[in-house]
């Protein structure tokens, strides 16, 4: 045997052996199999579930500070930031971001955020109202300040006015048939004119 067929034989075998594989694939094989986004949903809830679903047993009254914290505006923070934060409450290095990865962390975020909004709403209408009751006043303050009265007073409410329908040369029993639904069987409730 040649050096040329001593190198070659590894291969023809490699091809007999792809060809048999070949004949044993169907083609329905050859399609890559891509995952349905609700399996990739579940894998990684299954991932989240070990960590965020666990009661938390150490640092439970941090976590809900640290939620509240998160809900005030940056300029508003005190500390600043989330690393000062850690060290302000004697959290390790890092655990903010655990927090975060919480499944309850941005519902209580936002409850908080709720709260703080609710507790500065009158002192935003007040304010609306100084610059539109100023001597140099405010128009867009006046307009502001006019849509909140008008919301509670519901002025932009539209009247809604029924006009009835008609056609001519059609009989009106007819028309009425259109506009009644099919299961509903009480004549004495149709007018008849």
């Amino acid at each position: 045997m040649s050096d040329a067929q001593a190198l070659f034989a590894p291969l023809e075998e490699l091809e007999r052996i792809e060809q048999e594989v070949a004949e044993k694939v169907t083609p329905t094989d050859t399609k890559i199999p891509i995952p349905n986004p609700s399996y990739l949903m579940k894998e990684s809830k299954n991932v989240m579930a070990t960590h965020s679903q666990q009661p938390l047993v150490k640092y439970g009254k941090e976590f809900e500070e640290f939620c509240e914290w998160s809900a005030k505006p940056k300029e508003l923070r005190k500390p600043k930031t989330a690393g000062e934060w850690e060290k302000k409450n004697l959290i390790p290095k890092g655990y903010s971001q655990y927090f975060k990865t919480r499944e309850e962390f941005r519902t209580k975020t936002l409850s908080y955020f709720w709260d703080w909004m609710m507790d500065m709403y009158p002192d935003v209408v007040y304010a609306v109202y100084q610059r539109a009751t100023n001597k140099k006043g405010s128009d867009k303050a006046a307009g502001i300040f006019i849509d909140l009265l008008s919301k509670k007073m519901n002025l932009d409410k539209p009247r809604v006015q029924v006009q009835p329908m008609v056609l001519m040369g059609v009989d009106q029993s007819k028309i009425d048939k259109l506009f009644t639904p099919k299961s509903y069987d009480a004549p004495e409730l149709i007018p008849d004119k």
